[in-house]
């Protein structure tokens, strides 16, 4: 019998996290959303009576706790966090981006993700389950020109994500990041609207190209998610999980958690001459210095 979960889902009122609601409460677990357009969130709660939610600005502390307060009343634990709210932000060379959107894409990526995560530990302690899920996202992993704003937010969340799981491993709270790869949500078209000019001609056709074909299936998004907040998942932590590419959904990597943990595998670190081949050119010369 599947267990029931109480999950929060910050940014549930569109894309990923309006998608996560509402399967997520199919399968008959208790969902609150929060964001910052009630009109967004009441359509996706009148889905299932199973999803409530609560107007909240992530990147706002008095706004985080007083929703805080709201999501205590409504639940005496919460099995799962998953941060989801994400702003793409401002587009184009950094020098030539608009300094308060460029800080606000910060706001409401990391420091939100930080606030939520901060204020909801409390309640999340008093569950059994105790599982945190935060998104990486383009460039968090590798150069993402004229995206500098999300690029280098996103890269904060997943390091974010690997100091807190250490921090909290003595609590037996669990905290990853998934990686959804391009999925056709409306996050993109900010691209769309700021022009090929400014995005750059390759990106923005990728994308043009994408909005319209689809990329990553947004239920196999889904399903990675089920899976980290699943029982099978249990032991891992602090990684970051790809949707697409890795194989989370092999009985494998199920089997591998252990060996998984004590390595560097599916972290955000430096190479070093050492993750060189031994017969690297390069290795060898920089060596013998």
């Amino acid at each position: 019998m599947l267990q029931t979960l109480k999950i929060l889902i910050t940014g549930g009122g569109s894309g990923i996290g309006a998608a996560l609601a509402k399967h997520l409460s199919t399968l008959g677990h208790s969902v609150i959303i929060c964001g910052r357009r009630r009109e967004r969130l009441e359509q996706v709660a009148s889905t299932n009576s199973g999803i409530r939610h609560h107007v909240c600005d992530v990147s706002n502390e008095n706004s985080v706790a007083t929703f805080a307060d709201f999501v205590g009343k409504q639940f005496d634990a919460l099995d799962v966090l998953i941060n989801c709210a994400g702003l793409q932000g401002e587009i184009g060379r950094f020098d030539r981006t608009d300094s308060k959107k460029w800080k606000e894409t910060f706001e409401i990526n990391v420091y939100g993700t930080y606030l939520v995560t901060k204020h909801l530990l409390p309640l999340l302690l008093k569950s059994k389950i105790k599982k945190i899920l935060n998104f990486a996202g383009g460039g968090a992993f590798g150069n993402f020109p004229n995206y500098s704003a999300y690029a280098i937010s996103k890269a904060a969340v997943v390091r974010f994500t690997e100091n807190s799981a250490e921090e909290l491993a003595g609590l037996g709270v669990q905290i990853n990041c998934v990686a959804p790869g391009f999925v056709a949500t409306d996050i993109h078209r900010a691209t769309l609207e700021a022009g090929e000019e400014v995005v750059g001609e390759g990106y923005y056709r990728f994308t043009r190209e994408k909005m319209k074909k689809g990329s990553v299936p947004l239920d196999l998004v889904v399903k990675c998610i089920l899976f980290l907040i699943s029982p099978e998942s249990n032991g891992l932590s602090g990684k970051t999980i790809s949707a697409s590419f890795d194989k989370w959904g092999a009985d494998v990597f199920r089997a591998s958690i252990k060996e998984i943990m004590n390595s560097d595998l599916y972290t955000l670190r430096r190479m070093n001459l050492v993750n060189l081949d031994p017969k690297d050119e390069l290795r060898v010369r920089l060596t013998d210095l």
